[in-house]
């Protein structure tokens, strides 16, 4: 049973898998089958140990729901808070990167069996749980070597007293998938993928007391007046579009946007340079729909940000080719409530690995 906690009023994608830490592992292992009533929901609770935590409360809680990745097992999400009885200061949704996988030549035991884009497979449980540990700052390597993610920002957001809540992408669709709305190329694929989906389910769980009560999640959701923040790291710069594209997303007070494949006609019109992306990008989005594939991209139009926006990234980034930030970065620059900074180093995800750094991005989104 969730406890219930009583608020007051006061190549561009391509790397290996890095080595799994213990605590990983214990997670993995873990219980989390949702009850069928929805009822009751297993969970595990351990304290969260980063040498820049200045609360030794601070604790992960991870908790399935009922969106299954492609190998079968259930998502999973994890939230950071301080278990005191204080309300939280904020509520944000942190969307990891490298959520970008397919399997580029079906086998014959099933339809993961093919070698994939990866040499090792994002389209798992295993994997999501590893991003989001490593976004946390517990992992010892990075599962993608262009980052560098120390849990810089998420430490800085539990110091503040923020409730974070981290979905995990086990569909390498960028989170742009939505059974039934946006759906990527099932009859070719043979499995959905749900990044959207999760990430919706995610806020909506964050702010709406009474839908996090019928899926059995009771005290995590933040008051109705707590300020909602949208931080997506790399790939998941795209989720905090999705989001922010929504229809039904409540108001958002800020977002953060680092290092982010914005605009996807950066790999669209170099089909030489990035085939195999390409492909990837068509099982997801729909080859129909890559022509006008730049009309996303935040270089269009501002209309859809919040009132505070930062924009990170890095002339430099080892990872994402320029082409893929640059429009956004010069349309954004000079938009009020925005701050563009190109930090111009060989590096991915840059607002997670510097202390520094969140905490003035931190401090420009939330004072």
């Amino acid at each position: 049973m969730v406890p219930k906690h009583v608020w007051s009023k006061k190549n561009q994608f391509r790397y290996t898998l890095g080595t799994m830490t213990i605590l990983i592992a214990a997670l993995l292992s873990g219980c989390f089958k949702l009850a069928p009533d929805m009822a009751d929901l297993d969970t595990t609770t351990i304290p969260y140990e980063h040498p820049d935590l200045a609360d030794s409360d601070t604790v992960i809680e991870s908790f399935d729901t009922e969106l299954l990745c492609p190998d079968g097992k259930p998502s999973r999400v994890h939230v950071v808070y301080q278990p005191t009885g204080e309300a939280p200061s904020a509520a944000a949704i942190v969307m990891h990167s490298g959520a970008f996988d397919y399997v580029v030549e079906k086998g014959t035991s099933g339809p993961l069996s093919g070698p994939h884009y990866h040499v090792e497979p994002r389209l798992t449980q295993e994997f999501s749980v590893r991003k989001v540990w490593e976004t946390l700052g517990l992992q010892t390597s990075d599962i993608d070597p262009a980052e560098r993610n120390r849990g810089a920002l998420t430490a800085v957001l539990a110091n503040r007293g923020v409730i974070q809540f981290l979905p995990g992408n086990c569909w390498g669709d960028m989170w742009h998938n939505e059974a039934g709305a946006q759906d990527n190329d099932v009859d070719e694929e043979g499995f959905v993928r749900n990044g959207r989906t999760l990430a919706k389910w995610t806020l909506r769980v964050a702010t709406d007391a009474d839908f996090a009560a019928s899926q059995g999640i009771e005290g995590l959701t933040a008051p109705s007046d707590t300020p909602v923040y949208l931080m997506g790291l790399g790939s998941g710069g795209r989720g905090v579009l999705e989001l922010l594209r929504d229809s039904e997303t409540p108001d958002i007070a800020g977002a953060l946007i680092d290092s982010v494949p914005d605009d996807l006609s950066a790999y669209t019109l170099n089909p030489v340079d990035f085939r195999d992306e390409i492909a990837g990008l068509e099982l997801i989005f729909g080859s129909d729909s890559l022509d006008t594939i730049a009309d996303q991209s935040l270089a269009i139009g501002d209309d859809l940000l919040p009132p505070r926006v930062a924009y990170l990234w890095s002339s430099g980034n080892p990872q994402i080719p320029a082409d893929a930030m640059r429009p956004a970065a010069e349309a954004l620059n000079g938009v009020i409530g925005v701050r563009v900074n190109d930090i111009r180093e060989a590096q991915h995800v840059i607002s997670n690995s510097d202390r520094i750094i969140a905490e003035d991005t931190v401090r420009f989104l939330m004072d």
